[in-house]
């Protein structure tokens, strides 16, 4: 049993100090985008997905949107600002749905916070927004590690 509460603990260990590495560096999102999400209404039947790579020992960012239902893209973009809020444009995208290695200064900032920041696709029939979709937190297995920290430990109590 021992055996098994330590190799749990150190393979918790280690996931946590890997993932912690990764996360100051890397970080992924998946952005799911609507028109109701816009302030003030976007296109209704407008959707997609962007999926951003930020890198913030670099300041560079990766892109890829996918949208469907929709006019002509003219702009796309992050702003900031939280949700059911319009804030300004922090990272241009220059109206290409995908593209890698952008710098801007802005990305350790989207990183800090990222639910503060949105992506928003601009058409030429909705040219103040068609659709939106604000930046959840990035989902990492940093809470695993947490878990397996947890369980080692409930573990090694129980076994004394």
């Amino acid at each position: 049993m021992r055996l098994v509460v330590r190799t749990a603990f150190s393979l918790a260990f280690a996931l946590v100090l890997w993932v912690g590495r990764a996360e100051a560096t890397i970080v992924n999102y998946v952005v799911a985008l609507s028109g109701a999400q816009e302030v003030g209404g976007g296109d209704p039947d407008g959707t997609g997905t962007a999926t951003l790579t930020l890198d913030t020992t670099l300041n560079t960012i990766a892109w890829n949107i996918v949208v469907a239902n929709l006019d002509t893209v003219i702009l796309d973009h992050i702003h900031q600002a939280p949700a059911g809020v319009n804030g300004g444009v922090v990272i241009d995208f220059g109206g290409l749905l995908s593209g890698t290695g952008l710098f801007d200064t802005d990305v350790s900032a989207v990183v800090a916070n990222p639910t503060n920041f949105y992506v928003n696709v601009h058409t030429n029939v909705f040219p103040g927004g068609a659709v939106r979709g604000q930046i959840p937190e990035p989902a990492t297995f940093a809470l695993l590690g947490a878990g397996l920290l947890g369980i080692a430990a409930a573990s090694r109590r129980r076994a004394r």
